[in-house]
């Protein structure tokens, strides 16, 4: 699964430390599943804002949502944000674990979401 792979240099040297050796494959699988229950993700598109790519957060999602789409990320950004820069974080409680980009190709069906502030630098 790719997100197990995403996750490794966040769960991986923690582990290291705690057994103070290199974990086995079952240690890090189970640490991955540990983990893997309790996150939560943000979605966030850019904009560019003169010469620089600035992201704003668009939507939230739970375990249970991303799991719906886990297996197609790109696919379901497509399909209900449209095309554009995307990163998807995700977070285990308060701590940051990973993000993950994507750049699905297409018109973007997300500028209604941006902050207000950012709203200025979307092209129509």
């Amino acid at each position: 699964m790719w997100v197990k792979q995403a996750f490794r240099d966040y769960y991986k040297p923690k582990l290291r430390r705690e057994l103070k050796r290199d974990p086995t494959q079952e240690e890090c699988d189970q640490r991955f599943e540990e983990i893997y229950k309790e996150i939560r993700l943000t979605l966030l598109a850019g904009v560019y804002e003169g010469v620089s790519l600035y992201f704003y957060e668009i939507a939230q999602f739970t375990l249970d949502e991303f799991n719906t789409f886990r297996d197609r990320p790109e696919d379901y950004l497509f399909d209900r944000f449209g095309g554009g820069n995307f990163k998807l974080n995700f977070y285990e409680g308060d701590s940051f674990v990973v993000t993950v980009n994507f750049k699905p190709e297409g018109e973007p069906k997300w500028h209604h979401l941006l902050p207000d502030k950012a709203k200025p630098f979307v092209k129509s």
